[in-house]
């Protein structure tokens, strides 16, 4: 019987596995592949485990589908949980035509689309969060609901046009001291100095001549619009890097609702995932009700 069971989950996909949990044959399936965007860049993707509604996980800005490393298999026991790098990140392409959300967009919902799964819930960090917005807006029906991850906090709070300037120019002139700069605010004091030397590796060691284009592209998406403009309920797990103006957010969607889990920074999902895990699962039952 184990035999079959196995033969079976071969033919699934590239790589799968059974293990024993609890006395019962459990069987979790992962798929790595690519698909092209509308424009035709190749994007990254991993899915693993089934169920619904998929789990999809957008990351941040130079960063990768590996930050969310500690989701993938606590919530790949009841879930479909996918993992995808944006067009310019990770193992997916560099030449996108433009480098805006709605393009990246187009990245996610072509994920979906090859997976072929019809109800989903959107998890971004960061820059992902905005692209949760842009994908729920490609995929009405399809997404269900998203969850923001240390992003949102005042959606209406407003960068002054010459700290955009300064900031986009500062990663012109000098990537790597200017990402240095960005994790240090990122992160607070005290994060795991092991984590927080993993996060800058991986973020200062993205292509610096894509880092200006991406970082364009997300200070000019009209994030107020498209918040108070989304169809799908909207929720947020924030660490402590920019306080929550809840009412704020509320005069643009009223239903928004936020937990902080004091004493995070950026990356909540990494720095303590079992506490982020539990707000997610309560999040994403709370959405699929």
């Amino acid at each position: 019987m184990y035999r079959s069971i196995l033969v079976a989950l071969l033919v699934l996909g590239p790589l799968a596995s059974v293990y024993a949990q609890s006395g019962t044959i459990v069987a979790s399936i992962t798929t790595t592949a690519a698909i092209g965007s509308s424009d035709g860049v190749r994007i990254a993707y991993t899915s693993t485990g089934a169920g619904t509604p998929a789990i999809v996980f957008i990351h941040g800005g130079f960063a990768d589908q590996s930050f969310w490393k500690e989701q993938i298999k606590p919530l790949s026991e009841r879930f479909q949980v996918v993992t995808l790098d944006l067009a310019g990140h990770g193992s997916s392409g560099k030449r996108h035509r433009e480098w805006t959300m709605g393009m990246y967009g187009e990245d996610v919902r072509a994920v979906i689309r090859a997976l072929g799964v019809d109800s989903v819930v959107l998890v971004g960090n960061s820059l992902g969060g905005p692209v949760a917005l842009a994908t729920a807006r490609l995929l009405p029906g399809t997404v269900r609901g998203m969850i923001a991850v240390d992003t949102f906090q005042d959606v209406q709070g407003e960068w002054k046009e010459e700290a955009r300037q300064a900031f986009v120019q500062a990663l012109k002139d000098d990537f790597p001291a200017a990402c240095e700069s960005m994790v240090k605010q990122l992160l607070l004091e005290g994060t795991d100095p092991v984590l927080y030397a993993w996060i800058e590796d991986k973020m200062c060691g993205f292509d610096p001549e894509v880092a200006p284009r991406v970082v364009e592209g997300f200070l000019d998406y009209d994030l107020v619009a498209e918040f108070a403009g989304a169809e799908v309920p909207i929720r947020a797990i924030l660490g402590e890097t920019i306080p929550l103006n809840l009412e704020g957010n509320r005069e643009l969607k009223s239903d928004f609702e936020a937990v902080v889990m004091e004493g995070c920074g950026h990356y909540p999902m990494l720095e303590r995932p079992e506490e982020f895990n539990q707000h997610l699962v309560a999040y994403i039952e709370e959405l699929w009700d």
